[in-house]
């Protein structure tokens, strides 16, 4: 197949970035470079940094002046994020997009936007920032979620009154309905994506307002998890993201979204790994290494849905276009093999940022996956 596109994959920096990266690049033509490092990407200047570990981990060469992988960088929308810095970015078509963290409800989103009625409102910075996005025909990446209820609400009867915290598996559909159509009525020509989509509220509202502004990216996770998954027999931190995984019916329609083939529906494999000491501890961080198997879990979950046909269109296709970039002219080579995942992986002299540890649990640890890569 085409060399497929990671529309959403956090690389990391330091020892764990060196891990991480020839993983995905050599799965992966390109991907989309999350911004919530610590510290978050904000500036043009971090994007040309960050940028430049990110080539000297993956030692990609270069054919006709293409890289075998390409880092599609973005930058993190906060509270101040100057206009001007996205715009450098967006010049010199090193920046494709900003990401909203909602404050305090992910994985280093403390700089996230406090209020998303910014997003909308004339005057704030954020408001100015998705002016260029939209003027530059880039792309809002949204992590979909609210934490608390600004209205009266209830979510398969759980009842919320104004200013309540919002229950976690409430919290992207709540997005979907209260915040998403303010942020797109405010800004008609803007293209958004909604990542890692999780719920079935989320594959309707895409069926029916997907297209050339509105898409949408999906993980293995979700299409092959449900939350029995994650609790059964205890609680297990190496099943556990930010979006929470859900129960089986927001699985069914979310296999059931891929499963009909729509150009604004990719692959985004929210590949977001921690050293164990911040899986297997209090307070747990949310995500899980995936790129050790970023496609071949994708090609398990398609097989499991019955649609490996639609497979290449999700993986190489749809993604890409809809940030005006072509398919991969590269192609890789998998086949119906069981291999073992690893236990753990390791990363020499890990940085400040993992806690000086060097361990990383990846998903599917000691168990079997069904199709496998080879060179």
């Amino acid at each position: 197949m085409p060399k497929p596109a990671d529309m959403h994959q956090h690389l990391r920096r330091g020892a764990l970035l060196h891990l991480v990266a020839p993983m995905v690049a050599r799965r992966f033509s390109k991907a989309i470079v999350m911004p919530n490092t610590v510290p978050p990407i904000t500036t043009y200047e971090m994007v040309r940094q960050y940028l430049l570990e990110i080539k000297l981990a993956t030692n990609s060469e270069y054919r006709s002046g293409k890289p075998d992988f390409w880092p599609l960088m973005t930058m993190y929308l906060t509270d101040t994020l100057e206009p001007h810095e996205l715009r450098a970015g967006l010049d010199q078509k090193l920046v494709f997009g900003v990401k909203y963290y909602p404050r305090g409800l992910t994985t280093n989103s403390d700089s996230g936007i406090a209020d998303p009625a910014s997003l909308w409102s004339k005057g704030t910075k954020p408001y100015a920032v998705l002016r260029e996005l939209a003027d530059y025909n880039a792309v809002l990446l949204l992590h979909a979620a609210d934490g608390f209820a600004t209205d009266l609400w209830n979510n398969e009867g759980r009842f919320y009154g104004p200013g309540e915290e919002l229950d976690p598996w409430d919290q992207e559909p709540h997005f979907i309905c209260n915040t998403l159509p303010r942020i797109r009525e405010a800004h008609p020509d803007l293209k958004i994506s909604v990542e890692h989509l999780s719920t079935a509220i989320g594959a309707d509202w895409l069926r029916t307002h997907g297209g050339d502004t509105l898409g949408c990216s999906l993980t293995a996770q979700h299409l092959l998890l449900d939350r029995r998954d994650v609790f059964r027999q205890g609680f297990r931190p190496h099943r556990f993201w930010w979006p929470i995984i859900q129960s089986s019916e927001h699985k069914e329609e979310l296999c059931k979204l891929v499963a009909e083939g729509h150009p604004f529906v990719w692959l985004g494999s929210d590949s977001a790994p921690h050293p164990v000491g911040k899986k297997e501890t209090d307070c747990c961080s949310g995500g899980v290494l995936m790129a050790h198997a970023g496609i071949e879990l994708f090609l398990e979950a398609f097989e499991d849905i019955g649609c490996l046909h639609k497979l290449e269109d999700f993986a190489c296709v749809n993604g890409p276009r809809f940030y005006d970039l072509k398919p991969s002219d590269l192609y890789i080579t998998l086949v119906r093999e069981e291999w073992s995942v690893a236990e753990a992986f390791y990363a020499e002299d890990m940085s400040e940022e993992s806690g000086g540890l060097d361990k990383v649990v990846p998903f599917r640890l000691g168990e079997s996956i069904r199709w496998k890569l080879v060179d």
